[in-house]
Formats: C-alpha cells, structure tokens, sequence
C-alpha cells in the first residue's frame, strides 16, 4: 500500500507543478466505510435539521425551513460560557447570523424584532458530549473527518461515509503520505489522491477545502 499511495502522489504533485501552481501540490480524501464511526456519538435537534457552516464536528450550527416560511437555527456550544441557542425567524433576518462563517453570530439575534430565541446550558447537553469526543480525536490525529451530506451535492463518497480530506505543502507530503497510510490501515478506508487542476482553481474530486496535514501537538 505503501508503494502505490506514494506513486499517487508523486504523479499528481507532478501534474499540480505542471499546471504551475505552487500552493499544496497534492490532496487525499481518506475515505471510511460506512459504519467506521457507528460507535461514535451522535446528536442533532431533529431528521429535519441540516448541518450548516464549519468544517469540524466540534461546533455545529443546523438549519430547518418551516412551512411558515420562517427559519429555525440551533447552534450549539456559543459563547465564552458555552449555551446552546434556539433561534426562529424569517430568513432575511438571519442576514448570516449563525450561517456560514461564524455560529457566534447568532447572539445577535437577540435583538432582532420578532425573533424567537430559546438558550439552555451547553454542559451537560448531548451535544456537548459529540464535541468532547471529537475535540480527543484531534488532539490524537491533528485532524478532523467530515461525513455531511452538501446541499445540492448530495454525499461526496456514498450515504454516510466520512472522511478526511488533506492537502499539504510540497516539504510536508512525506508527513501527509504517512498520516494517511496511518489513518486507512486505523479506519479500514481507502486513499484517493487529487491533483491541482487550473481549469476548476481547486483539487480535482468532488470535495473542497482540504484541512492541511499538519502534526497534532505534543
């Protein structure tokens, strides 16, 4: 496996220098069966809900369209003394608050007229617990797995796989070959290695923003 996996990537360093870009020369999605995680735990504030925003499952933010036409946020673990906040709205009202780059925002919302917001205690909430397993799991690895369905996109890799997607700079492609040796021999997954591709601006693949491979601390 080894042999083959550093084929991969030497090819497609090769054909990211080709192409002239000098960011990351090469990514991997490592990609886990389907019930790699089953043990894991879960929580989301209904089947109607989807994830939105961030990268991680360590802070996560849901959204569901109502019949009323109003949207319903939930963004767990905000603030400095952590709540999870309930929020129904129009969705102009929103104006990014709690979607796409900071869940935090959603403390604003207080001050919205006609805004409903509910807040209750992080500690103790199961979503906590999801963020306490999760927050070990990258202190161990220095990475985090992704496995939510993107809108409009359907799953990247098939119902229910996560994975980890990881680009790195051309000094760090021998770290990032051995991480992910570690990770498909630890999570019984396969590697699927992606060059840079000018025509897209991006890695080839169905996926976008890698995490850059880098050695968890300590």
């Amino acid at each position: 496996m080894y042999r083959s996996l550093r084929r991969r990537m030497i090819r497609a360093i090769k054909m990211s220098r080709a192409s002239g870009y000098r960011g990351g020369d090469v990514a991997v999605a490592v990609v886990c069966q389907a019930d790699t995680f089953a043990d894991a735990p879960r929580w989301t504030p209904g089947a109607d809900f989807r994830a939105v925003g961030g990268e991680s499952p360590v802070s996560r933010c849901w959204e569901r369209r109502n019949l009323d036409g109003t949207v319903t946020v939930v963004a767990a673990g905000v603030g400095s003394e952590p709540e999870v906040w309930t929020v129904t709205a129009a969705p102009e009202a929103f104006d990014g608050c709690g979607l796409g780059d900071s869940m935090h925002g959603i403390t604003r919302m207080r001050d919205v007229p006609g805004a409903v917001v509910g807040r209750e205690p992080y500690a103790g909430h199961p979503a906590e617990s999801v963020a306490r397993y999760w927050q070990a799991f990258h202190e161990q690895w220095g990475v985090w797995p992704r496995g939510e369905e993107r809108e409009g996109a359907g799953w990247e890799f098939g119902p229910g796989r996560v994975w980890f997607y990881l680009d790195a700079q051309p000094e760090s492609s021998g770290y990032l070959l051995r991480l992910v040796l570690k990770l498909c021999r630890s999570f019984d997954a396969a590697a699927r290695v992606y060059p840079y591709n000018p025509r897209s601006g991006a890695y080839d693949g169905p996926c976008v923003h890698p995490d850059f491979a880098r050695r968890p601390a300590g």
